[in-house]
């Protein structure tokens, strides 16, 4: 996998043994989202960072699960987690810049709270189109940012170096529609709506289709 392959170290394993519960409250609150965005969706399912699992509850019955999750201390939870809703899949090691998956070789591609904390969201996006089929979708769930000139967004910018140290990386001022918009999809559906998560409220939700 190379340098990208993992994240290891003593955050690494801080961040997952608190991710279960916040995985869970947040899971709680965007429940309709995931729901919508996730239940007709079939054949080979590539999750970008799926943490603990908490999606495999909202997938439909027969789709493979490719979980690609870059916290080598979250891979137990995934694997029991797959066990406990009976989905066949896997779990693999690496992050969303370097996707280790053949072209064009997966259906659907899910991402939950993830663009907001890779490296590089670009590059991310350009690999998930590469490894979709074409006609293929990519359905995602962020926090996003606040517009600018607001209250929230200057909080936003002001505490990101503090939250994405605590976070695992998370930037709650990144503008990652637009970021979705330009990635080079053939066409985007995304609606805003806001949580009750303070800092990040502001989401987004929505299906962007390769061509």
């Amino acid at each position: 996998m190379g340098s990208m392959g993992a994240k290891g170290g003593l955050r690494a394993r801080f961040f997952a043994a608190l991710l279960p519960t916040l995985s869970q409250g947040h899971a709680h609150v965007s429940e309709p989202w995931r729901r919508r965005l996730l239940g007709d969706l079939a054949g080979t399912v590539l999750e970008i960072g799926p943490g603990t699992g908490v999606n495999l509850a909202y997938l439909p019955d027969g789709v493979y699960w490719i979980g690609l999750e870059p916290n080598p201390h979250l891979h137990p939870w995934l694997e029991t987690a797959l066990r406990q809703r009976g989905v066949l899949g896997e779990v693999l090691l690496g992050q969303a810049e370097e996707i280790p998956l053949p072209q064009e070789s997966v259906d659907a591609v899910v991402a939950t709270l993830v663009l907001c904390s890779v490296e590089d969201p670009r590059r991310a996006l350009a690999e998930i189109l590469r490894v979709l089929k074409p006609g293929g979708r990519f359905v995602f769930l962020e926090h996003v940012a606040a517009p600018r000139g607001s209250g929230l967004r200057w909080a936003q910018d002001l505490l990101c170096p503090l939250w994405a140290f605590l976070g695992d990386g998370c930037h709650p001022n990144r503008e990652t529609l637009a970021l979705i918009r330009e990635a080079g999809f053939a066409r985007v559906e995304a609606a805003s709506f806001a949580l009750p998560l303070s800092l990040v409220a502001p989401h987004v939700a929505g299906v962007a289709w390769k061509e």
